[in-house]
């Protein structure tokens, strides 16, 4: 008996006896514990391994074999994250939260669903009830599950960093890819935040789907980025449609000082791009009134309405008082708040304070790597991309100024943090594009 032999003997021993196992302890479970428990331990594993094998062809064209095992591990990370959410709110917090809420509408529909019967009534505003059906989707598939749908919604959102790593690597042949990868992959809050049965992870998905349709669209793949975009436009508006007038107001910024190559094609390209994203933001932004119930498109009726969202969130352990943007420090208050506040000594509790620790690195980040920043201002005529995602950045930022709550800042800058993290992963001028260090060429030529 040859080496192979014994090899293959001893995987099928080792496969059968794995099986055996599972099967005793699938048959415990469903006798001692609820479907929450036992049918997670059916659908983990499948979704876990159909993960995998995606991760595997999303990045089978990757020359560098570094960044493939730092998106296996980023996984992994993720899986960590969505554990340490389902903690936090089933257990530490005894179930209270938007997830509980979305759980229990899709627990109770989701078997009228799979006999056909989809029922949609529901008292919650737009963006919740679309949730709710959203989940009850979920469930009609895997079966009433907090765990499974925790881990299909961080799922979703863990796609939604790759498909911005993706984006970058289109849009910015020349930027620094392993620290944007390393970044965007494994920054806690996007590891926890997004990563339970929530508004925030399908939303990540959908803005990851609509940064790399904008990054296709800018290098001339139209089909493919029109394709893309809408598919990310489409599941933003489902959610928050305010959040798709933003991304739409960046694209059309980012094509209005695109540097055509001044041919009549060139032209008409941008004319038509142009004419299309205007269109789509008319509409995005009469549904995003009508969703936030502002009858006249005032500047004043806006204003009012942002007021009041914002006045709703001064309440908890963690608001604060922010600076109006009526103020001459209104704008920087803005800014540092929502990239790197709180600051530690501002921490209410103890997953404030692990959040002020990130901003602080965050911080320092964007300071040793001032130089990449300040080449924003440069790449404004010859990167559409790069002004998307600037452009965004700052949008975001002012349309939630207003918000006085430390927690929901951090839930809600997940949305916008990766296209900053984008920023400072942006060349560095010190060094030739692409250059790497002599260990960097080691570690490459050895993996």
């Amino acid at each position: 008996m040859n080496i192979r032999t014994v090899r293959g003997l001893g995987g099928l021993i080792t496969g059968l006896i794995l099986l055996v196992v599972f099967s005793v302890l699938l048959t415990r479970a469903m006798d001692t514990t609820s479907y929450n428990t036992w049918g997670a331990l059916i659908w983990a594993p499948l979704i876990i391994g159909v993960n995998l094998w995606l991760i595997s062809i999303a990045m089978r064209n990757e020359p560098d074999r570094w960044v493939v095992r730092l998106v296996y591990i980023g996984y992994a990370a993720k899986l960590v994250g969505i554990a340490a959410r389902y903690f936090t709110i089933f257990v530490l917090y005894d179930g209270v939260g938007d997830a509980s809420r979305y759980n229990l509408y899709a627990a109770r529909w989701y078997f009228e669903w799979r006999r056909g019967v989809f029922e949609v009534s529901g008292d919650g505003k737009f963006g919740t009830h679309n949730t709710e059906l959203i989940t009850t989707a979920v469930y009609t598939v895997v079966g009433p599950s907090p765990i499974v749908g925790f881990l299909v919604f961080g799922t979703l959102a863990f796609w939604g960093c790759v498909l911005l790593f993706k984006a970058f690597q289109a849009a910015v042949p020349e930027g620094n890819f392993r620290r944007y990868a390393i970044l965007v992959l494994l920054l806690p809050s996007l590891l926890f935040w997004p990563s339970s049965i929530g508004k925030e992870a399908f939303l990540l998905f959908g803005v990851g789907l609509t940064g790399l349709g904008a990054a296709k669209f800018f290098n001339r793949r139209i089909v493919a980025g029109l394709g893309y975009l809408t598919a990310g436009l489409v599941a933003t508006s489902l959610i928050r449609p305010h959040l798709t007038v933003l991304l739409l107001s960046s694209l059309f910024v980012a094509l209005l000082l695109r540097r055509g190559s001044g041919t009549p094609t060139s032209f008409l390209g941008k004319t038509v791009g142009l004419a299309l994203v205007a269109a789509a933001s008319v509409l995005a932004i009469t549904q995003a009134a009508d969703v936030l119930g502002i009858e006249d498109l005032t500047a004043e009726e806006v204003t009012g309405e942002i007021d009041w969202a914002s006045g709703q969130t001064d309440t908890g352990g963690s608001a604060f008082v922010p600076v109006p943007l009526s103020s001459p420090l209104g704008l920087p208050a803005a800014i540092i708040t929502l990239l790197f506040r709180p600051f530690p000594w501002e921490a209410s509790s103890g997953l404030v304070a692990l959040q002020s620790l990130e901003g602080i690195a965050l911080l320092l980040l964007a300071i040793v790597g001032w130089r990449r920043l300040a080449q924003v201002p440069r790449l404004l005529r010859r990167n559409a991309w790069v002004v998307f995602a600037a452009v965004y950045v700052l949008a975001f930022i002012l349309a939630f100024a207003g918000f006085a709550n430390f927690g929901i800042v951090a839930r809600q800058r997940s949305l916008m943090i990766p296209f900053f993290l984008a920023l400072l992963a942006l060349p560095d001028p010190r060094r030739p594009h692409n250059a790497l260090t002599d260990s960097e060429e080691r570690q490459l030529a050895n993996a």
